[in-house]
């Protein structure tokens, strides 16, 4: 039991240190380039789509939420939506 108990508490653990490095940001794309597969929001912040998502149906201007992970100096988005 003490073995199960530890073990659902690393889980846990290492579950709040992956979701402590997730970051969420509401704003306008400025720009995409689909050959690096990167958007620019107007706050100036680069964001790479990753995990088979893809910038083809992002247009200027639209307002989006973005969920994103900074790993090696990359902001590496993991979900995008339009903002509502």
């Amino acid at each position: 039991m003490k073995k199960l108990l530890a073990s659902v508490i690393a889980l846990g653990l290492i579950g709040a240190a992956t979701m402590a490095n997730a970051a969420e940001m509401t704003g306008r794309v400025m720009t995409t380039d689909e050959a690096t597969n990167t958007i620019i929001m107007e706050n100036g912040t680069v964001l790479e789509l990753a995990g088979g998502l893809s910038v083809k149906d992002l247009a200027p201007g639209t307002e989006v939420v973005v969920t994103y992970d900074e790993k090696d100096g990359k902001n590496l988005v993991t979900d995008i939506a339009p903002a509502s």
